[in-house]
Order: structure tokens, then sequence, then C-alpha cells
């Protein structure tokens, strides 16, 4: 008879816990649901802007050897590019700095593997494409991408908001 009594004790122990929880839960659920407050007014969307202007290829066929990439005509359009433009349109084997922190990629897409990481005025040189890209640069949801070749030799893709001209041109 004890142990059935010790057990009881025990069993009204774990009953009067599991109903302490429960109504402990009850009350945290229904204070976060007060019928007097005020919904949380709307906020106004928000845009988010690329800063990339939008994008003429260049054919690489098109592309003169000798002439500066401000020169350049885009293979849908009969006008030049402009220096005013958001970004410029740098043709292979232009020399270009890092803007900040780059990385480059082992493709076009910004989910690819990320090949490394270089700082601001690390120098890179703009290559060209492989055979099965058509128009260069490549734009892909909007963004420009550039294959470069690195001072270390890496060649991969970088996000053309993060390269620039070089100011003086290295000598190689």
């Amino acid at each position: 008879m004890r142990d059935s009594t010790r057990m009881t004790r025990i069993g009204r122990i774990f009953a009067d816990f599991l109903t302490l929880a429960l109504v402990g839960a009850m009350v945290l659920t229904l204070s976060g649901c007060r019928r007097d407050a005020e919904p949380t007014p709307a906020t106004d969307a928000v845009v988010v802007e690329s800063g990339v202007s939008a994008l003429a290829p260049i054919a690489l066929q098109d592309i003169p050897r000798d002439e500066e990439p401000a020169q350049a005509t885009p293979a849908t359009t009969a006008e030049p590019l402009t220096p005013d433009a958001s970004l410029d349109a740098y043709l292979p084997d232009a020399e270009v700095q890092a803007r900040g922190m780059l990385r480059i990629y082992a493709s076009p897409d910004p989910n690819s593997l990320t090949l490394a990481e270089y700082t601001a005025g690390d120098l890179f040189t703009v290559i060209e494409p492989p055979g099965d890209v058509s128009a260069y640069p490549v734009e892909l949801n909007g963004v420009r991408w550039y294959r470069v070749r690195a001072g270390d030799g890496l060649v991969g893709w970088v996000i053309a908001d993060g390269i620039e001209p070089v100011a003086q041109p290295v000598a190689k």
C-alpha cells in the first residue's frame, strides 16, 4: 500500500505540473492577442535599385582591337557608348581595378562558386569570354559580368559594379 500511495502522489505532482504548464501556455498565447491594440500600419513598398544601367551588348566580331572602350559601338544601337553612362563598357585587354572588396566567381552567377576575394585597387585584365558567349559583357538578371584575369593569374567572372578603369595604365 505504501508504494501505491507514493505512486499516487507522483501522479498528482505530474498532473499538477501539466496543468500549470498548459495554463501558462494559454496565458502567453492570449497575452499576445490583445484586441484593443491597433494593428501595425502598413509601410510603403521598398524598391531596390541595382544602379546598373541598361545593357547594349557588344558583338565580339564588331570590336575593333585598337580603339578605346568608349568608342565601341553596341550591336543593337548605332550610337557609341557615352562616358557619362553609369558603367563603362570594357573591351578585352582593358586594365581595370577593384573598387572595393571584389569576388571572382567561377561563372557569371552570384550563386556560383567564389574562387577568390580581392581588395580595392587590385588589378585585373578583362579577357574574352569563352566561345559559347555571343554578346559581351554578359548580362544576367540585370547584372553585367566581365571575365577577368587577376594579377596572380586567376581567371573568373566579376560583377561590373565592382571594377573601374585604372587611372594610369600599368606596364606589363
